[in-house]
């Protein structure tokens, strides 16, 4: 049995800001990085170096879903004046994509390796029911439209073979000379999901991208990830 069959949802409906969403998958067994909400600057820089840099800043907001867009995502800072640096850009960027828009704080993280990146996602249709998504992902998930879709109570082995079917999934096995990626803990992933939306039917979509996935043995965590849940009632 899942872990996320004892996970309760978090408070709240529609779009769920990532400092939310992301506590409430870790506690489903899904690996994310570690971080912090911060309110100020220099809570954002203590979160930093209590995590060690490099780090990333990331606004949260439940009307900002897609940060990157409008310059709400600031990677690699340094050091502590690179923190109070980012906090100020981020926030003059935001002031002109996004004017009048409020934010809960920032998002203090951990910088993750690079690895090769995935999208895990579902999704409760109406006339379906829930539908399982992995593909590739990050910059790539609508150029390469490269995903394979699983039912939510498919097995690891046909989690596995569904992956092995990807028209990139050489990549996952080391092209080039590469390593190969720890595809045992992307379908891990790919099961959490699929268990979180069995067991929880007020789930609307759960959009994990990118899901950076390191060498075998070393894992993978979703960078990036949009939930939401539908309204009360």
């Amino acid at each position: 049995m899942w872990p996320c069959f004892l996970v309760r949802l978090p408070p709240g409906a529609g779009v769920l800001p990532e400092y939310v969403a992301k506590p409430w998958l870790a506690a489903a067994k899904i690996p994310v990085p570690r971080g912090s909400l911060a309110r100020s600057t220099t809570e954002a820089v203590d979160i930093a170096l209590s995590l060690g840099f490099p780090v990333v800043l990331k606004a949260q907001s439940k009307d900002l879903p897609h940060k990157s867009d409008v310059g709400g995502v600031i990677l690699g800072v340094g050091d502590p004046n690179g923190v109070r640096r980012a906090w100020d850009d981020l926030h003059r960027a935001l002031a002109k994509a996004r004017p009048g828009l409020r934010l809960d704080g920032v998002l203090v993280e951990e910088m993750v390796p690079g690895g090769i990146e995935m999208v895990v996602g579902a999704r409760n249709d109406p006339d379906w029911g829930a539908v399982v998504m992995v593909g590739l992902g990050g910059i790539w998930v609508e150029a390469l439209d490269d995903v394979r879709l699983l039912a939510p109570d498919a097995t690891t082995q046909e989690i596995i073979g569904e992956i092995a079917k990807l028209r990139g999934a050489k990549l996952l096995q080391g092209a080039r000379g590469a390593p190969p990626a720890d595809l045992a803990a992307l379908a891990d992933i790919v099961a959490a999901v699929a268990a979180l939306m069995r067991v929880t039917p007020e789930l609307v979509e759960i959009d994990l991208n990118p899901v950076v996935v390191h060498g075998a043995g070393q894992g993978a965590r979703a960078l990036d990830a949009l939930v939401v849940i539908a309204p009360y009632g």
